[in-house]
């Protein structure tokens, strides 16, 4: 069974390097490693222990830490997969729809995504714990979600990766088309799930990026539900 292919201008978010390697190019982009350490909020001697190898991974909300201050993909820090750097509003030579920019969303739980049509319209700033920024205009029923577990965690070589923790930011409305990520509520339960909508033979399935992951392929039955569509996951999805 064969999933859908990605295209060449995916492949251009490919860059598998070692941490070491990622952490060198933001300080030669002109970054210090006391600006890494108090980003991150870890100890002064850790963005020395990234540096010679020591630590060969970083946890993703270190990462996030070090985006907020540098531009670099908090994705493309932890596992080079990705562009390297967040896309601005700015950096558009189109121009777009007169939005507010940086809009804030709800981070939600994944049982809270599968009821999302019935919950967004009366949803209330307490109502969420957490609120994420976004450059992406999601829609009225934007939200965030935070991934848990490995089914989307991709080997290396693979242009799109989702570690654990790693943040979506879903439009709900969006239309759920082969090749995107998705957000989908099957019908056996109330909790929705994360995977790649491909076409086998035909038919629609969800694909687990893992190629490890039990049940990786996942027919689409009837009664499940699309519950959006991922926009962004520290780089702009295609």
């Amino acid at each position: 069974m064969t999933s859908s292919t990605l295209n060449k201008e995916s492949l251009r978010f490919l860059n598998m390097t070692t941490l070491s390697e990622r952490i060198q190019e933001i300080l030669d982009a002109g970054h210090s490693q006391a600006e890494l350490y108090k980003a991150a909020k870890v100890s002064k001697g850790t963005p020395t222990q990234w540096l010679n190898g020591q630590i060969k991974s970083m946890k993703y909300e270190y990462a996030q830490g070090i985006e907020l201050a540098t531009g670099f993909s908090a994705t493309w820090i932890t596992t080079g997969a990705g562009p390297k750097k967040l896309r601005r509003v700015e950096d558009n030579v189109e121009p777009g729809p007169d939005i507010k920019k940086n809009r804030q969303y709800p981070v939600i739980s994944w049982v809270q995504a599968g009821q999302w049509t019935e919950l967004c319209d009366n949803f209330q700033p307490g109502d969420a714990d957490e609120w994420k920024p976004c450059h992406k205009d999601l829609g009225e029923c934007g939200y965030v979600l935070r991934v848990k577990g490995k089914s989307m965690t991709a080997p290396p070589g693979e242009p799109f990766t989702f570690p654990e923790g790693i943040l979506l930011y879903v439009n709900a409305h969006a239309e759920a088309l082969p090749g995107k990520f998705v957000i989908v509520r099957r019908n056996t339960t109330m909790e929705a799930t994360f995977k790649r909508l491909i076409t086998v033979d035909g038919e629609l399935y969800l694909e687990a990026l893992n190629p490890e992951w039990p049940n990786r392929y996942l027919k689409l039955e009837e009664g499940d539900e699309f519950c959006g569509v991922v926009q962004h996951a520290g780089f702009d999805m295609p």
